[in-house]
């Protein structure tokens, strides 16, 4: 039971460290990515910073002031292209010669030997250095002697595949070396980057581990050391067999190579080869491509030779895969346009069923209009007749109270002439009889009944008709008078008595007068004047439960 907790505890770490492992790789990626899609303008820069020195050069007063000039412009170009850098070089040591500045000279030729030897030309960087002597050199001069002479004495006996001149210059490198370590601080750079190259070449992984901690502690991420730093972290690495973390240190060197448009690198290649193994052709492609055009413009062929045969195999692995992609294409191509020329069929039909679905649904909505118009018409001529109805009961009803007060006033009227006539008071009968007063009395009735009845079927007429009126134009009854002339001319236009000679028969008026009367009414109107009459006949009757009718104020459309 134990073993197997054990074992599960031991899985959820390793899966855990995994994970994180693979969540590092994939930021990394993408830093490189980035840096990749940047390199444009991080070598534009790099460029300007080597052509305003170049600018100094031209212009330069002193023969020393030309040689430091040189030394930068050498530093410019040391890791960007070797020919550049060893042409300045060349010249920094012909300066020097020709002031006689030793100084300047060693410093400047041992710029060329390490030039040379990092482009693999241990030749001409052995018959350089051979010219070289360490007395009279400063400590500083020394340290890059013995350094310069390490390496190129561990290269040479790198390359050679005699053993016996392998060890000696094996042997002649690690007393270069030692004479280095004798000189620095065991905290310096240079230390700890020769450090940790000698413990990882002596298997001493560990140790190298520890080492190679402090020195990336002393480089900035992102620089140019920090990349160096990184790319021997990943051969540590390497030599563990932990494949994963090799490559996370080889992605961070790479990132901060192409950050600072290092071409001498050997981190992203190294790294395409891994992803390439592992198989990511794409991503082993795209960054050994790039890393062949770092080459090229280092001009290298050292790192040429290294680079060729890996970019060859990822090169036509990738073309394989492009054509395989291309036939998929292709095929994926055919029967897209086919299922297009079916959609398309589709999409034809589909629009004429839609096309006459919209005819079918526009006369629908046709007829649901006219049905709509019909439907307001019938309810317009039902609420006419509604009103009609109700105006008719109204007056039919009066109708036959007034003629029952008529038939009872005539009869009362009679017995009272009768007795006048028995009494002989002929006068008196002549006198009840004057047509004049009763034509006047009769009238007035007869107005007051009509006002009442249409009065109390409109309430809200006299302020309706006055909403129709211009401001300070209102019309209103006089006094005791319910209707005055002109409201009971439009109160017969409203109950459909519109010719001027029947509503003047009613009201005991000429027509003319009538017609003045309806002009003058017109002329004070807020609306329109065609519409006037038009609204004054929308006045509705207020039923029992109906507070407010259907007339409107004035219209803004005038």
């Amino acid at each position: 039971m134990k073993k197997l907790l054990l074992f599960s505890m031991l899985a959820v770490v390793i899966a855990s460290c995994s994970s994180r492992s693979n969540n590092t790789l994939v930021g990394l990626y993408q830093d490189i990515d980035n840096a990749i899609d940047s390199s444009n303008d991080v070598i534009a820069k790099r460029e300007a910073r080597i052509n305003s020195l170049k600018k100094q050069f031209a212009n330069a007063k002193t023969s020393e002031r030309s040689c430091n000039l040189a030394d930068d412009i050498f530093n410019g170009y040391t890791s960007y292209n070797n020919d550049s850098a060893v042409a300045w070089a060349l010249r920094g040591i012909k300066i020097a010669e020709s002031i006689g500045n030793t100084a300047m000279r060693i410093s400047s030729m041992l710029n060329l030997v390490e030039q040379y030897t990092k482009s693999g030309y241990f030749n001409e960087a052995g018959r350089y250095f051979n010219q070289l002597h360490s007395s009279g050199m400063t400590k500083s001069q020394l340290i890059q002697y013995y350094n310069v002479g390490s390496d190129l004495y561990g290269n040479t006996g790198y390359a050679s595949e005699d053993p016996d001149i392998k060890q000696e210059y094996t042997n002649k490198s690690m007393s270069m070396r030692d004479s280095m370590y004798a000189l620095v601080s065991k905290q310096s750079t240079i230390y700890l980057n020769n450090r940790v190259q000698q413990l990882t070449n002596d298997m001493k992984l560990d140790e190298a581990l520890k080492v190679s901690d402090q020195w990336l502690k002393n480089e900035k991420v992102g620089s140019h050391d920090y990349a160096i730093a990184a790319y021997y972290r990943s051969e540590i690495f390497r030599k563990k067999k932990n494949i994963e973390m090799q490559k996370e240190w080889l992605a961070r060197s790479a990132a901060a190579d192409i950050s600072n448009a290092v071409m001498d690198q050997a981190s992203l290649w190294m790294l395409a080869a891994i992803i390439y193994d592992e198989g990511d052709i794409d991503r082993a492609y795209k960054y050994m491509t790039f890393s062949w055009h770092c080459v090229s413009q280092f001009s290298n062929h050292k790192r040429a030779w290294d680079v060729t045969p890996i970019l060859s195999v990822i090169n036509n692995s990738y073309q394989q895969k492009t054509e395989s992609a291309n036939c998929r294409l292709t095929a994926i191509t055919l029967i897209a346009t086919l299922l297009l020329i079916v959609s398309v069929c589709l999409l034809v039909y589909v629009q004429k069923k839609r096309k006459q679905l919209s005819e079918a649904r526009n006369a629908l909505a046709e007829s649901n209009k006219q049905l709509r118009a019909t439907n307001d018409k019938l309810r317009q001529v039902n609420a006419d007749l509604h009103e009609s109805d109700r105006v008719k009961d109204k007056y039919i009803g009066k109708f036959f109270s007034i003629c029952s007060d008529y038939i009872e006033k005539l009869d009362n009227f009679r017995l009272k002439v009768r007795r006048k006539l028995k009494a002989g008071q002929t006068q008196d009968v002549m006198a009840m009889t004057d047509p004049e007063d009763m034509r006047k009395v009769e009238y007035k009735e007869l107005m007051d009944n009509f006002d009442d009845i249409f009065l109390s079927l409109y309430p809200n007429f006299v302020e309706k008709f006055n909403a129709l009126l211009k401001p300070g134009c209102e019309i209103r009854p006089n006094g005791n008078e319910k209707l005055n002339t002109t409201l009971r001319i439009f109160a017969l236009i409203r109950l459909g008595i519109t010719e001027s000679s029947r509503i003047a028969e009613i009201l005991g008026y000429s027509p003319n007068s009538v017609y003045n009367y309806r002009t003058r009414a017109k002329n004070m109107s807020a609306v329109p004047r065609k519409e006037f009459e038009d609204r004054i006949k929308a006045v509705s009757i207020i039923s029992e439960n109906t507070t407010e009718d259907s007339i409107t104020g004035p219209s803004d459309n005038r």
